[in-house]
């Protein structure tokens, strides 16, 4: 993973991609680049940008064999309980969709993702493919303001990026800026919802001891 980054953080170094802001991303878009989001469909639907294209770089990993289950649990362990989030897979038909929106001849592509990583890998493989307009959102839509680029879905991008119980419980940043209960761990209504979620726990963990005492007499 580490050569793959380095290899594609030389796209920027040696010029075949351009480097640029959420907010230059919103003023080409105007001069007629395209914006391609590379983000997962759960990301996507969440918070986009008003006339862009969508075509997941990863997607989700349906196999239900031992081995991915391992490494959804994995993905559950390492943060995604508190983030969100699963294993993905590289999207097989990621070019070939891309190809039938955007056609290759005249194009010019802004490639984006919510923290700036897979869209790097997007652009690779963009360029091999034969875009040759290539820019790249560095710090992806994490590092958008509600001003740089026409938002559908949700009060800013940033929403796009969050999930598990820290969007559950209202705890991300974006959830915070934008509420106007913002208080004490953020709002009254979160504070409930803490509650409720400390008496689920306890409830079943009730259930579990319950359990193991009828099997155990």
């Amino acid at each position: 993973m580490e050569a793959a980054e380095k290899r594609w953080e030389s796209q920027i170094r040696e010029g075949r991609v351009k480097n640029v802001t959420c907010a230059a991303a919103g003023q080409m878009m105007k001069e007629g680049w395209t914006l391609l989001d590379v983000r997962p469909q759960s990301e996507h639907k969440k918070a986009s940008v008003d006339g862009g294209v969508s075509v997941p770089v990863f997607v989700d990993e349906e196999d239900l064999s031992f081995g991915a289950l391992v490494k959804q649990a994995t993905a559950l362990g390492m943060g995604g309980w508190w983030l969100g989030g699963g294993h993905m897979k590289p999207n097989p038909q990621f070019l070939n969709n891309v190809r039938q929106q955007i056609p290759v001849d005249g194009a010019k592509v802004i490639v984006a993702c919510q923290k700036g990583l897979r869209s790097l890998a997007a652009c690779e493989q963009l360029s091999r493919a034969g875009y040759g307009d290539i820019a790249w959102i560095n710090g992806g839509f994490d590092a958008a303001r509600k001003e740089d680029l026409p938002v559908v879905g949700a009060p800013d991008l940033r929403y796009g990026g969050i999930g598990g119980l820290s969007e559950f419980l209202g705890w991300t940043d974006a959830q915070r800026q934008n509420s106007q209960t913002e208080g004490f761990i953020g709002g009254f209504q979160n504070v409930l919802k803490l509650a409720a979620l400390v008496l689920l726990l306890d409830g079943l963990w009730f259930g579990y001891d319950q359990l193991q005492f009828y099997l155990n007499k």
